[in-house]
C-alpha cells in the first residue's frame, strides 16, 4: 500500500566552514541512492532552522527511511505531521527532489495559508505537502548550490 508521510525536523546541520552546505548535499545524494533503491519518492524542504519532507512509498520502506532520518544527529526534534495511504505520487518523478524555503515564495506559501515565513510548526501535513507541490512546479533540484 502506498503510504505518505510528512514531518518536519530541526536543522543541525554546522555552518561553519560551509559544512550546511556540504552536509545538505550529502544528505541529497544519499537519500536519492537509498529511495531510489526503495522504492521512495519525495521531497525535502530546507531553510537555515528546518527541514520539512515528504516521502512516498510502501509504507514498510517509509518506516525504514524514517526510522534511518530519526537516528541521523542532522535532524533533531523530528515530528510527523501525517502519515497516511494515498492512491498516488505527488513526486512520481523524483526520488528526492530539493527546495530552498526562502522569502520570495511569499506568495506561494499566502496561497496554502501559510507565512510570511514558512514555520514548519504551525501548519499541518497536508499545507506542508502543497507547499512543496508547488515548489516542485516551480523546479525542484537535486543538489544545494550556494
Amino acid at each position: 500500500m502506498l503510504t505518505r508521510l510528512v514531518y518536519h525536523s530541526e536543522n543541525h546541520l554546522g555552518a561553519a566552514g560551509g559544512g550546511m552546505i556540504k552536509g545538505l548535499n550529502q544528505i541529497l545524494a544519499t537519500s536519492e541512492r537509498h529511495n531510489e533503491e526503495a522504492g521512495i519518492t519525495g521531497a525535502l524542504l530546507f531553510d537555515t532552522l528546518w527541514f520539512i519532507q515528504v516521502l512516498e512509498g510502501e509504507r514498510e520502506a517509509v518506516s525504514a527511511t524514517l526510522r534511518r532520518i530519526m537516528a541521523d544527529e542532522r535532524h533533531a526534534e523530528l515530528v510527523v505531521m501525517d502519515c497516511r495511504p494515498a492512491e498516488t505520487r505527488l513526486f512520481a518523478n523524483w526520488w528526492m527532489g530539493f527546495a530552498m524555503l526562502r522569502g520570495d515564495n511569499g506568495a506561494l506559501f499566502a496561497r496554502h495559508g501559510v507565512g510570511p515565513k514558512l514555520d514548519p510548526r504551525t501548519i499541518s501535513g497536508d499545507q506542508a505537502a502543497a507547499v512543496a507541490v508547488d515548489l516542485a512546479g516551480k523546479g525542484l533540484s537535486r543538489e544545494f548550490a550556494a
